[in-house]
């Protein structure tokens, strides 16, 4: 990191009471001979000595209410010391000398701790040297210290704590910085340093002391690690569950009587639950990020496009420092502090992305972008970063592939995964081990799967999550779904390791759909529309099956779309038509004509599909359907476009015409689109939305298929 500035800094110090502080502040005292206890700094600046310290705080900058403080170091005579601003001043007190900082950041709290490494003539800290800690892990020497190299650095302010080696001669040779989940990571000529702390984003300072040290998290919570390191507690508390504290100095710490840290029972309670802080966020199909459970995730910044269904996965780092998310069209877009990462194939207006996975990490041990892969709904895997490119994956003509995961050898490199499919039927690919998750939904209502650590978890549409696996335990606090609007589209979990298990909270309403879904009982909420010109029908259909998912095209937009050839039908004596257009390519006739006098007729699937396309909606569009198939899609929150004779005409006799392209055309002059809304399973109907002047219509499933026959089981799928 560049400095920007190199001015002493001139914060002025507040007069005025830090009304947060429940500690007196003792007079200032100077006691030359070694003493033993401890100093907490709190966010204002306050010095508060406990375990029987006497400390010479006379001239310590005070800040009130305002939190910038960052560090402090003392001399452990008792005669002084410096602290540390967060802009990079560092200011003596007591009777400590003066300290020159190496880097001066003004207004930009970026600085974050320091360590003093020469000693005066009475073995004291002098402040002549040292080195400064940014956010970004970047090391500043100042007053002739040694320049060390190897530390870490990021584009990301997770560093909080350094402490330096030293050679047998006494000279700075190395170090260690710890970022904020407690991660440390040695440098230059320093041993690496076990120190077991939790992986949460609460730590603040590390220290180092003889053959051990310790770590200041928030709260003011102190944890030990090597040997030798027995604190002086008495006269220590706390802010309780205010998060004030933000370095506590251990002064000889070498109690010949074990002392447990006194904590209170606030500030013990906020530190257990950031500790096992679980739970996770939810992505709706607008692109809104929605964090739930006590997960501290950084959502600055999402992409967001309201009332427009176009978001389909999301991925966050475990440390909550920020995301990614996808569109349809495969853009990839960050948020919160994650780097911008490239997507490795973009198809402009086709909704045809489905899923990502990143695998990649920075220095910080968090995903950085770089290097992942990308699912299309055909189940093409697409690689990008320099990410191994694997074989084997599935892929099919249709989209119904639907989540990606990503299995690693033993060096942690891609070698093979598994896709799932909307039905939640699972192929392992590659080096990857066949996977089955018991208990999904037997409908095509899967949306993504996810891996999370030993197990994982499917998710389903409405928000279901079934898990696998092991230690796969959410904390759900806070969780809510959307009832029966089919609208959420991703879950990520972060530390599913609730010690107190409960089930995924779900609305009736949600619970019901994929209820539904899987019995065949549903009734899809559809606009009931007429339709607007004599032969319209397939047009009104369709703008009913894409306004059910929020889109809202007209039905001249939709035969525009599509074209009409309007030359005229080549018919016979009786009126049977012997040679007229193609409906498998365009409108064929005249939309405010006649059918029965062959003047108009309409049109059948591939144009409508494609209509869908331009609306920017999938289809899964053929002909040939099984009932079943086409109810099971139904129920699972879709509608369709399907060919039957007018209502009232369902006996009619089909008969065949020849196109212009020569292509054999079933028909009848009855030819009519209605837009199935609902099945009952049960009861053995379904619900049908009929445009012929606007009719909601409910028949029997055997009525509805002998219909549905008459035209080779048509059917157009809108999702």
């Amino acid at each position: 990191m560049a400095d920007l500035g190199r001015a002493r800094c001139t914060l002025v110090a507040a007069a005025m009471v830090f009304s947060l502080s429940q500690l007196p502040v003792p007079a200032p005292a100077y006691a030359a001979a070694t003493q033993a206890g401890g100093v907490a700094l709190d966010s204002g600046g306050g010095l508060h000595p406990f375990g029987g310290l006497t400390l010479n705080t006379a001239g310590s900058p005070f800040w009130g209410n305002w939190d910038i403080a960052r560090a402090l170091v003392v001399r452990s005579d008792g005669s002084g010391g410096w602290t540390l601003d967060g802009f990079g001043g560092i200011h003596a007190f007591g009777t400590a000398p003066t300290a020159i900082t190496p880097a001066y950041w003004s207004n930009w709290d970026i600085a974050r701790a320091m360590v003093v490494t020469s000693k005066g003539p009475d073995g004291q800290p002098d402040g002549r040297q040292g080195y400064l800690l940014d956010g970004y892990g970047g090391l500043h020497q100042w007053g002739g210290a040694p320049a060390l190299s190897g530390w870490p650095y990021t584009g990301t302010d997770i560093w909080r704590g350094v402490a330096i080696h030293s050679d047998a001669n006494g000279v700075p040779d190395g170090g260690w910085e710890m970022d904020r989940r407690g991660r440390v990571v040695a440098f230059g000529a320093a041993p690496a340093l076990a120190t077991g702390l939790p992986s949460a984003p609460i730590q603040q300072k590390l220290h180092v002391v003889g053959a051990g040290g310790y770590a200041v998290a928030k709260w003011g919570i102190v944890q030990t690690f090597g040997s030798g390191i027995a604190p002086y507690w008495n006269g220590y508390t706390d802010w309780g569950g205010a998060d004030v504290v933000r370095d506590i100095v251990l002064v000889n710490p070498t109690n010949p009587v074990a002392q447990a840290q006194p904590a209170s029972q606030a500030a013990a309670a906020a530190y257990d639950a950031a500790v096992n802080a679980g739970g996770g966020v939810v992505l709706d199909g607008w692109g809104g990020v929605h964090v739930f459970g006590g997960a501290q995730v950084d959502i600055r910044g999402y992409a967001f496009w309201p009332y427009w269904d176009i978001a389909r996965a999301v991925a966050v780092r475990p440390d909550g420092s920020g995301g990614w998310t996808l569109d349809g069209f495969g853009g990839i877009h960050a948020f919160g502090a994650a780097p911008a990462a490239r997507t490795p194939a973009y198809w402009p207006n086709w909704d045809i992305a489905r899923a990502m996975v990143f695998t990649s990490k920075g220095q910080d041990g968090q995903p950085d972008g770089r290097q992942g892969y990308l699912l299309d709904g055909y189940g093409g895997l697409h690689q990008w970063g320099g990410a191994p490119a694997l074989t084997g994956w599935p892929y099919t003509g249709t989209d119904v592939w639907r989540g990606i995961e990503i299995h690693y050898d033993g060096n942690g490199v891609p070698d093979g995964g598994w896709e799932m499919d909307r039905w939640g039927h699972i192929t392992a690919f590659g080096a990857a081990p066949p996977l089955t998750i018991a208990g999904v939904p037997n409908a095509p209502i899967l949306q993504q799967l996810h891996a999370v650590g030993s197990g994982g978890f499917a998710l389903a549409k409405w928000g279901q999550v079934t898990t696998y696996g092991s230690g796969i335990a959410p904390y759900w606090a806070g969780y809510s779904d959307w009832g029966a609007w089919d609208i959420l589209r991703d879950l990520a979990l972060i530390n599913p390791t609730n010690r107190q298990p409960r089930a995924q909270p779900m609305s009736a309403a949600a619970a019901d759909r994929v209820t539904g879904a899987t019995t065949l009982n549903v009734t899809n909420g559809v606009p009931l529309i007429a339709q607007t010109h004599n032969l319209d029908c397939e047009s009104a259909a369709l703008r009913m099956a894409l306004l059910a998912k929020g889109v809202d095209r007209s039905e001249n937009w939709i035969l525009a779309q599509m074209g009409a050839d309007l030359r005229k039908a080549v018919v016979d004596q009786y009126g049977d038509v012997l040679q007229w257009g193609d409906p498998y390519q365009t409108f064929v006739g005249n939309v405010n004509g006649l059918d029965y006098n062959a003047t108009g007729y309409g049109v059948y699937y591939p144009p409508i599909a494609m209509a869908a396309g331009r609306a920017v909606r999938g289809t899964l569009a053929q002909e040939g359907w099984t009932p079943h198939d086409l109810y099971v899609e139904v129920a699972a929150g879709n509608t369709a476009v399907v060919w039957v004779p007018v209502f009232g005409y369902w006996s009619t006799t089909m008969r065949w015409w020849t196109a212009w392209d020569g292509r054999q055309i079933r028909y009848t002059l009855v030819e009519h689109a209605m837009t199935l809304i609902g099945v009952n399973a049960a009861a053995g109907t379904v619900t049908l939305n009929d445009p012929n002047r606007g009719f909601v219509r409910t028949v029997s499933m055997a009525d509805f298929e002998a219909a549905f026959a008459k035209f080779n089981n048509m059917a157009v799928v809108v999702y």
